[in-house]
């Protein structure tokens, strides 16, 4: 539970308007929101690969928007991998367009899945990215 409390206050409370907005485009903007991120986990009293895990995956994870690239192939795998096992190697064409990358590349979501539920979902994967990580790296670092 500490580990939740910590993430919600380095990713949210700690976070300025400004690092929010820029983060993705600047990686002086992504590096000092990763640390201001990951300065409370130093309460944990972490090891310093643990502690430099948590900050790095966190700078990349954001300044890179990788988050989206997970749900991308989430969607990809279990969207069309039933369909391919259904059709006996037949995936539609279809749902091939919808799921490509070109489609998705905002939010990882197709462009016909309503704006507010892709953004939220994608919140949820990214949140979920990075608590795994951190509990990763201060339980095995």
């Amino acid at each position: 539970m500490l580990q939740l409390l910590l993430h919600l206050t380095g990713d949210y409370l700690l976070q300025s308007d400004q690092m929010s907005a820029h983060k993705r485009s600047s990686s002086a903007w992504a590096g000092f929101h990763a640390v201001i991120y990951a300065l409370p986990f130093l309460l944990l009293q972490p090891s310093w690969s643990a502690w430099s895990m948590i900050c790095g995956t966190h700078f990349l994870i954001d300044r890179f928007g990788l988050a989206r690239y997970v749900v991308w192939a989430k969607n990809l795998v279990l969207g069309l991998w039933p369909m391919w096992l259904l059709n006996r190697g037949a995936v539609e064409e279809q749902s091939r367009r919808r799921l490509a990358w070109a489609n998705c590349a905002a939010t990882g979501y197709p462009a016909d899945v309503e704006p507010w539920l892709a953004s939220m979902l994608l919140i949820v994967v990214d949140n979920t990215l990075h608590l795994l990580i951190n509990y990763s790296s201060l339980t095995w670092l």
